[in-house]
């Protein structure tokens, strides 16, 4: 009897065409369940990006101000990075092969 039941219950035409419309939406449809799955990684990764370049930005702000305020740490920063000397020195530059 219950299974009889159970068949009367999914003999309905509204609900045979609702589980249809579900199955085509969710599992064939363009856009279905899995593309949406895999936007929904794509756009936490770019957030994740998003935050990342941002506290970036923010520590070069702060490098910046710090390069306007000391004139000492412009210097030594030109000197490392930037192979700056004075007229009356000369730079002996060592490189590693290790590196």
């Amino acid at each position: 009897m219950q299974f009889k039941e159970i068949l009367r219950k999914f003999g309905n035409k509204y609900l045979i065409a609702t589980l249809i419309f579900a199955v085509i939406i969710l599992f064939v449809d363009q856009y279905n369940i899995f593309f949406q799955i895999k936007n929904f990684k794509k756009l936490n990764k770019a957030k994740e990006q998003v935050e990342y370049y941002e506290k970036e930005i923010q520590n070069q702000k702060e490098v910046l101000e710090n390069l306007h305020k000391d004139t000492l740490l412009m210097e030594r920063i030109a000197r490392e990075k930037y192979m700056m000397k004075r007229d009356n020195e000369v730079i002996y530059i060592i490189q590693n092969d290790e590196e």
